[in-house]
Order: structure tokens, then C-alpha cells, then sequence
């Protein structure tokens, strides 16, 4: 129930009652969201269940609760939901990210500042998976963003993936465009093979992908990123695999390293020359 303001002699509804016997114990029917949600003044006492595949907000402004406020908020969608400060401040001694199935509270001290507090997830076994995020490959750039810091490393899987024109591909981290990269490549066709790198670049070069259209050439790829969450010295490794229509086979394989301030929080595939038109990346956190 909503937060409310009683007056003397006010007589209650058995409706009124139960929903306040219910927000008392943290129950009660969840405000359901599909989208990303900035929360408003009546959300105040009650409870708030996002269901997405893709990665949302719930973002906090200021002047819209009292000290002593709470919301609660739980993912149930595979996508990550992750608490955003509008306006407002939100302190927390966890991730404000929730994966799947996770959950915690808001609690406001002021009008403008609040403290999350994250319940404890149910969390895979060691070397066990967890899926964060369904991403689809579409334009020039395609970004997977609020990423849980909650996990060991990281399995990146693209299926399906082709563009409507030439397309170099490249991955870069946290939006990172300065010369923090440095990779190898080995690159293997029916024909040749090949290999190459460089250090000291702006983003880890992964593959050329020829000029046809349509699903006549398709991309998958496996990449681990291991101890994403450390600064500095990150490493990763990918195998690549396309096929053109003229059943040539194109295999490429990259050891890089990219040297972060910061915990990847996200990942962009760009498309240089083209752009993307369809297929999906899956990530998972690996424990």
C-alpha cells in the first residue's frame, strides 16, 4: 500500500486494512514494470517487480520521499536492473546492479538521499552460469551495459550475427576509446592463414566480416573475459567462427588484454565501414 496520511476518526476499509497488514510484512501484490522506471511519490511503502530480457533503470529523484521511506525492488526478468541516482543520492555497500531473481530495498534518510540495501541473490555453484543479459545486433554499434560486478569472469556468446554491408568488427570496454588495448589475432580460411596485432590501441580488433548481405554470411563467437572486475591487465580470449555462401570458412582466434581503471561494466561490438543487422549475444557470469 502507498504511503498515505490518516486522519482522526478516519474509519479504514477492510481492503485498506489488508493492504496495510501486507505492506507490514513486506508482501503484497508487486507494481509490475517492463520497461525502465523512474520512481514517483506513491511508490513510497510499496513494492516494485521489473520483468525484462534486456538491461533496465529504476532511477531516484530527489523531493519525491520522506526519511524513513522505503521501496522494494526485485528482478524477475533475465535482463540486469540496475538502481540509477537521478537527482537524488543512493549509497549501498553492494552492487546496484539486480541479475535475475535478486531484489533489496530502498530506504530513504532525507528527502534526497537513500541507502540500498541488496538482499543476498540466490547464487550459482562454483563454475556455474548465470545468464545477465539478451542483446540483438542491430545499427553501428551494439553496447551491453550494466553489467554485475557480482560475478568471477564472463562468457560472451554471439549467434547469428551478419551485416548489411562490410563490416570490421572491434570490441571496446566502459566506452573506453583511449589506447588501452593490445591484442593478436590468427586468422584461418580455406585458403591462407594469417596473423597480426598491435599494442597501445584504442580497441581490440577481432575480425573482418566480407561484403555480403542478408544472412549469406553468419558470425558466432565464444569470448571469455576473465576477472572482469579487476583493474588493469583484464584478460580475454575468443574463438570466431563465419561462414560465407561460397562455403568458404573463416576462423578467427584473439588473445588481448585491455588495461581498465575499473571493473567492465560493459561491452560494445563496433561495426567500422557497416552496420549490423541481425543475430543476438548472450552473456553470462561464470562463477
Amino acid at each position: 500500500m502507498a504511503k498515505q496520511t490518516f486522519t482522526t476518526g478516519q474509519v479504514l476499509t477492510a481492503a485498506q486494512m489488508t493492504s496495510l497488514q501486507q505492506t507490514a510484512m513486506l508482501g503484497g501484490a508487486a507494481s509490475a514494470k517492463t520497461a525502465s522506471y523512474t520512481l514517483v511519490a506513491a511508490d513510497a511503502g510499496t513494492a516494485i517487480s521489473m520483468s525484462n530480457a534486456s538491461a533496465t533503470t529504476i532511477t531516484v529523484n530527489t523531493a519525491l520521499f520522506a526519511a524513513g521511506d522505503t521501496v522494494q525492488i526485485t528482478n524477475l526478468g533475465a535482463g540486469v536492473c540496475t538502481i540509477t541516482a537521478g537527482t537524488a543520492t543512493v549509497n549501498t555497500s553492494a552492487s546496484l546492479a539486480l541479475a535475475q531473481y535478486e531484489s533489496g530495498t530502498l530506504k530513504f534518510t532525507s528527502t534526497s538521499a537513500a541507502i540500498f540495501i541488496k538482499g543476498a541473490g540466490a547464487a550459482p555453484a562454483s563454475g556455474g552460469m548465470t545468464l545477465i543479459s539478451t542483446t540483438a545486433f542491430t545499427g553501428s554499434t551494439v553496447t551491453i551495459s550494466s553489467i554485475p560486478n557480482t560475478y568471477k569472469n564472463l562468457l560472451l556468446i554471439t549467434k547469428g550475427t551478419y551485416g548489411s554491408t562490410n563490416v570490421d568488427e572491434s570490441l571496446r570496454f566502459n566506452a573506453d576509446s583511449g589506447n588501452n588495448y593490445a591484442y593478436h589475432n590468427c586468422n584461418v580460411n580455406t585458403s591462407s592463414v594469417s596473423g597480426g596485432g598491435a599494442s597501445a590501441q584504442p580497441e581490440i580488433g577481432i575480425g573482418q566480416r566480407t561484403a555480403l548481405t542478408g544472412t549469406q554470411e553468419l558470425g558466432y563467437s565464444v569470448i571469455n573475459i576473465y576477472r572482469y572486475t579487476d583493474t588493469g591487465g583484464v584478460q580475454m580470449t575468443m574463438a570466431k567462427y563465419s561462414a560465407t555462401s561460397g562455403s568458404q570458412l573463416l576462423f578467427f582466434t584473439t588473445n588481448a588484454v585491455y588495461y581498465g581503471a575499473s571493473a567492465i561494466s560493459s561491452i560494445s561490438f563496433l561495426g567500422t565501414g557497416g552496420t549490423y543487422s541481425g543475430g543476438n549475444a548472450y552473456l553470462y557470469g561464470v562463477n
